[in-house]
């Protein structure tokens, strides 16, 4: 202990001077005491002395002394235990081996508790600190729980890490490159021989499909000592066999693939099963089979084209269409239009307004539906009142002049992309006919095709876009599309030109936008089981602005029917739900809600599989426990070795406590003890004084 003054030390001198100062002054030739004179000397001395003390360290106390202390801190050192809880675990130990690995496993943690303080953890995907094992964990991750300890235990006197694993890892990164502080001692469990075993490997093939497709599913197949046998796999969907296949297992490590088709002929997400027959002796049967998931949507899009009346580039357009089968078209004629554009993402109008029908009920139609809408004009068009129905392109004439215009392609057209053949091909075309007069684009239109008019290429455009505030349209200026098909078929003996420029351009137009009011989204359709899924609504009023005041409700439902009520939590301006604990199986969910007196309402659906990564790799992995042991300075240990690893320990020098040495420096004045010692010696004084009757 230190005293450590802020001023001169000499200033102590001035505070003794103080106190002798102070209590002459009270008791020199002082008579105030009703005893004899010899004893009233003494009693002045003594009370003359407290008075001295009690001064002079209330002086010294204003000079602002400090105490500066040693602390010795000890750290006790720390052995962390970690164990893999994995399924795979138990797949390279007998019963028992396991009951041997256990009882040399607790004698040697109670040797090494007698010394060291001992913290437990399990691991599997996740890390928990506990001692508690089930192996039931569905996957791996050795990096991650490595780094967490490793996080956990930063700066602290760790004398080592056990790590008893079989090596084996199937999510996260690979464990040799983490990074780890401490000695790991890795203890190997499992089996490095390989098992006789017949496994599906992975399956490869689209999770999203669309309605009619056929889709390819491409398996992996591995089997392990049972040359000359046969792979017996089968597909199932709905508990009913659709599949099967008989291949020969040509070696004592055989790995082939093989593959099934499966038309996607339902909407929905479909379960689909994958089995191998079981060999005698195999070490697991989990991985003879997997499930796998394809959702299936419905992608065909309707297309109404409203006509003037019959026409041969009606039917170029057509042909077109049909070849495509996310393409439904639909033909109506002016004089027979049915009003309800709901059904269609895209309308093409064909030469309306006309010169004998204006086709009001049509236009009327457009402007409140606001569908995608694309006008191809011709020479029964009525460009004045053209110009009234739409803002793509403005066309000043006499409906009675006609140029003979053949397309050019703008090289800054954005929009889409043409093929460098259909660009050459567009070259070759013939004209068709557009009319004569001044063309002025309206706002936000992009011209894809103009018009070259014998051998002058003109700005006038033949083909132009518009974007206006999400609803896109276009108008082709032109009547002989028939022409440019039949001619493209003449040159190259194909239509692959001409179909590129219909399809693009449909493609485009009827690309489609989400203008439901309440949406509900899983963040993926399969996950595995225990996996968190995350459920997100939004809530959107007139002007598409979200909102969330009203309360939203889910409901999801098993394939079995059983039914998991949900309320959405509310986030900043939107909903959420998340869960991870419902069981496997397929799901169908509706979320439903109310706003400005209107229900609505939003479903879905996903699906839950076993998670089966620990059966898809056996052999256990020593290699890695080895490398990742050398690369920190600690040891690999096998099952035998247990009992010299807790000697090992017990006698290694450098796992000691830790010795922090540390000062403290405190003001004189805060310690309690010094404000007890001052009224200690005026109280005595006080009452010595009123004992012999000085006042």
């Amino acid at each position: 202990m230190e005293l450590i003054l802020s001023y001169p030390s000499w200033f102590i001198l001035f505070c003794l001077a103080l106190g002798v100062l102070y209590a002459g002054t009270l008791y020199f030739k002082s008579n105030h005491f009703s005893v004899d004179q010899k004893n009233s000397n003494w009693i002045k001395r003594g009370l003359a002395l407290l008075r001295f003390l009690s001064g002079s360290l209330i002086a010294f106390l204003l000079l602002s002394p400090f105490i500066k202390s040693k602390h010795i801190d000890k750290i006790d050192p720390v052995i962390v235990y970690m164990h893999d809880n994995s399924e795979s675990i138990l797949l390279g130990l007998s019963s028992e081996d396991s009951a041997a690995y256990i009882a040399s496993t607790n004698v040697m943690l109670t040797r090494l508790g007698e010394k060291y303080q001992i913290d437990y953890f399990t691991f599997d995907e996740k890390i928990k600190e506990n001692d508690t094992l089930d192996f039931k964990g569905k996957s791996s991750n050795l990096s991650y729980a490595l780094e967490q300890v490793n996080g956990l235990y930063f700066n602290q006197n760790v004398g080592a890490v056990l790590f008893a694993s079989d090596g084996i890892y199937n999510q996260g990164t690979n464990p040799i490159y983490s990074d780890f502080s401490f000695p790991l001692y890795t203890i190997a469990l499992g089996d490095t021989n390989q098992q006789t075993d017949v496994k599906i490997v992975a399956t490869r093939h689209n999770k999203l499909a669309y309605l009619d497709d056929e889709i390819q599913v491409d398996i992996d197949l591995q089997a392990n000592h049972l040359q000359g046998n046969n792979y017996q796999l089968s597909l199932f969907y709905k508990g009913n066999k659709i599949g099967n296949k008989t291949i020969a297992i040509q070696k004592d490590f055989d790995e082939q693939s093989t593959s099934f088709k499966v038309k996607a002929d339902a909407i929905g997400i479909h379960n689909y099963t994958l089995s191998l027959q079981s060999h005698e002796g195999e070490i697991s049967t989990t991985n003879n089979s997997l499930n796998f998931y394809i959702e299936v949507i419905d992608n065909r899009q309707q297309i109404l084209l409203v006509a003037n009346g019959p026409h041969p580039d009606i039917a170029a357009i057509k042909s077109v269409i049909e070849l495509n089968k996310n393409f439904e078209l639909d033909i109506q004629y002016a004089n027979k239009f049915q009003g309800d554009l709901d059904p269609y993402s895209l309308v093409i109008v064909h030469q309306l307004p006309s010169t004998n029908q204006g086709a009001k009920t049509v236009f009327s139609a457009l402007k409140a539906s606001k569908t995608p809408t694309w006008f191809i004009t011709g020479k029964a068009s009525a460009y004045h009142l053209f110009n009234q129905e739409q803002s793509i392109i403005s066309i000043e004439g006499d409906d009675k002049n006609t140029n003979d215009a053949s397309p050019y392609f703008n090289i800054r057209f954005s929009n889409f992309s043409l093929s460098e053949s259909t660009i050459n091909q567009m070259k070759k075309l013939p004209p068709v006919v557009t009319p004569f007069g001044n063309y002025s684009p309206g706002a936000n239109t992009t011209i894809a095709f103009k018009q070259k008019i014998g051998t002058v290429q003109t700005d006038f455009p033949l083909l132009a876009f518009q974007d206006n505030f999400g609803t896109r349209s276009a108008v082709f200026i032109g009547d002989g599309l028939w022409r440019w098909k039949l001619h493209d078929y003449l040159e190259s003996g194909s239509n692959e030109a001409f179909n590129e420029i219909i399809e693009k351009t449909l493609n485009y137009l009827a690309l489609k936008g989400d203008k439901r009011k309440f949406r509900v989204n899983t963040n993926k359709n399969a996950f595995y089981e225990g996996e968190t899924i995350q459920f997100e609504a939004e809530l959107y009023n007139e002007n598409y602005e979200l909102v969330n005041e009203p309360e939203a409700n889910l409901i999801v439902i098993h394939e079995d029917g059983q039914e998991f009520p949900f309320t959405f939590n509310k986030t900043a301006k939107a909903y959420q739900y998340e869960s991870s604990s419902l069981p496997i199986g397929n799901y169908s969910y509706k979320a439903k809600t109310s706003f400005n007196s209107k229900s609505l309402s939003a479903s879905g659906a996903f699906s839950i599989t076993a998670m089966q990564l620990e059966s898809l790799q056996t052999k256990a992995n020593h290699h890695l426990l080895r490398k990742i042991a050398g690369n920190t300075k600690g040891k690999f240990i096998s099952i035998d070795g247990l009992e010299s690893l807790s000697e090992n320990l017990i006698n290694q020098e450098n796992i000691k406590p830790i010795l922090y040495e540390s000062f403290k420096t405190r003001p004189i004045i805060n310690l309690f003890g010094i404000f007890f010692v001052i009224m200690s010696l005026l109280s005595i004084e006080w009452f010595a004084r009123k004992w012999f009757g000085a006042y």
